[in-house]
């Protein structure tokens, strides 16, 4: 089947150019000698992170335990929680953990403690990380505070957990205006975290873990510092729009696409049947470009050259076009096909079922989107 075949709304992925960022990802980690642990909330998808296992990662990161569970459930045997724990959490943490290794995310010692004593009552050890704020404002402790040795120290005398080391996601990074900007952020990101190191081991305590996140600031990084162990990018499997305005990657480089049909012909715009529900409302890099809409039209289905149209509206189900040239649309008429190259990738990933692989025009197969679906739900009476 060709693309022009499928139902619309439909998500795109071009195989070639996945490959590419995969390997072109892990070959940058090897030769850093960091460890790649790629976020796989981007893509929940079994083949993508079989693909990345296969060019080199080492364990992979998640962000729900919905994520975990399913992966876990696919054979995938290290992971990390890259998202603090909560009480009624930790017992669905500590039965994944019984089925592989599984780190597990804090920054505040009411978790140690409450994860302390539901390890001790189930005789079971977990491998506990340090979330660091270096400089993205919202969770993490401040490295510079004598709080945060104290956190590491509590988790380190625990008798049931192990110290495993730090953690930060650098995500003020989306927030560059310039690429010297991002490559400031990037340096100061593992200054940071190599600082906090030190101090660390002057207090007798090592982290054998030192890991940064952000496609931007890993992508941007020729090679990283001496002491960071690992990296953690999700986004640069895919790429979207964001990264482009940031200077991360070429339009060219984007491997996910949403096929979309005209549906109806206006007198200055085109409506198509792609709104929130299949783009998501990101305005993705609008400090930027204020004006740049959600999301790059191309050209065709076959060109992937961008237009000048703008989407400058979305509503639940219908997305509004508008060209430059405002007689532009009058070429269009409902059933045409509209190929789009989202603003935030791991969103609009998020909307859908499924993917559709392409190579070039051609509809190679489907691969499945793990949703959000516990197999058994929790509930906060677990606490």
């Amino acid at each position: 089947m060709n693309i022009d075949g499928l139902i619309t709304p439909a998500l795109l992925v071009d195989k070639d150019k996945l490959v590419r960022n995969v390997a072109s990802m892990a070959d940058k980690a090897r030769k850093s000698r960091v460890a790649l642990r790629p976020h796989i909330k981007t893509h929940k998808c079994i083949e993508i992170a079989n693909l990345q296992t296969e060019y080199g990662a080492q364990g992979i990161t998640v962000s729900t335990s919905g994520e975990a569970e399913a992966f876990i459930n696919a054979g995938f045997s290290d992971l990390t929680l890259a998202f603090p724990l909560v009480p009624y959490k930790i017992r669905h943490a500590l039965q994944l953990a019984q089925r592989a290794s599984l780190n597990v995310l804090v920054d505040h010692p009411s978790i140690i403690t409450a994860l302390e004593a539901e390890c001790i009552a189930a005789n079971q050890t977990m491998t506990v990380l340090l979330k660091v704020n270096s400089g993205y404002p919202r969770c993490g402790i401040d490295p510079a505070q004598r709080g945060s040795i104290t956190l590491a120290q509590q988790i380190n005398d625990a008798s049931h957990l192990t110290f495993g080391g730090i953690l930060t996601h650098a995500g003020h990074a989306y927030y560059s205006k310039s690429r010297a900007e991002l490559s400031s952020i990037a340096e100061e990101e593992q200054n940071i975290m190599l600082q906090f190191t030190q101090r660390l081991q002057t207090e007798g305590l090592d982290p054998i873990t030192v890991s940064i996140g952000a496609t931007p600031t890993t992508t941007i990084t020729e090679r990283f510092q001496e002491g960071i162990t690992e990296i953690r990018p999700g986004n640069y499997v895919f790429f979207d729009n964001t990264q482009v305005m940031l200077g991360v990657c070429e339009l060219s480089d984007c491997a996910l696409s949403v096929l979309a049909s005209v549906v109806s012909v206006q007198s200055d715009y085109l409506v198509i049947d792609a709104g929130a529900s299949t783009l998501s409302k990101d305005v993705g890099a609008s400090h930027i470009d204020p004006n740049q809409g959600y999301g790059v039209v191309l050209t065709s289905i076959h060109d992937e050259t961008p237009t000048q149209a703008k989407i400058v509206s979305l509503s639940h189900v219908h997305g509004k076009i508008q060209f430059d040239n405002r007689s532009s649309h009058s070429s269009f008429t409902p059933g045409d096909l509209i190929r789009i190259i989202p603003n935030h990738s791991c969103l609009t990933t998020n909307l859908f079922d499924h993917y559709y692989i392409i190579d070039g025009n051609r509809v190679t197969g489907t691969w499945q989107i793990q949703r959000e679906r516990l197999r058994t739900p929790l509930s906060h009476s677990e606490k």
